[in-house]
């Protein structure tokens, strides 16, 4: 894999947020933040998959009950994947 050096421009409580992490991690800042970045970027393939799914099943089968909805997003918010609706 070839890198080449990015420019990344980070507030300053990230940044020591991002070091801190690094440093307890024991990989340095570039590592941590390339290492953060693929994880991120694996989550949001994940997501997209799934939302994916979901528009072929509801191509093929219809539209998901909103009971079965309902049931889903709360399964997902608790596993953190979205964020908790405001009541």
């Amino acid at each position: 894999m070839t890198t080449r050096s990015t420019p990344l421009y980070l507030g300053d409580e990230l940044r020591a947020q991002a070091e801190r992490a690094a440093e307890v991690a024991g990989r340095s800042l570039s590592a941590w933040v390339r290492e953060a970045s693929e994880a991120r970027l694996g989550h949001e393939a994940k997501i997209a998959a799934g939302l994916d799914a979901v528009r072929e099943f509801e191509r093929d089968r219809g539209p998901i009950p909103p009971e079965v909805e309902a049931i889903a997003r709360r399964e997902l918010e608790d596993a953190g994947v979205i964020p908790r609706r405001s009541a």
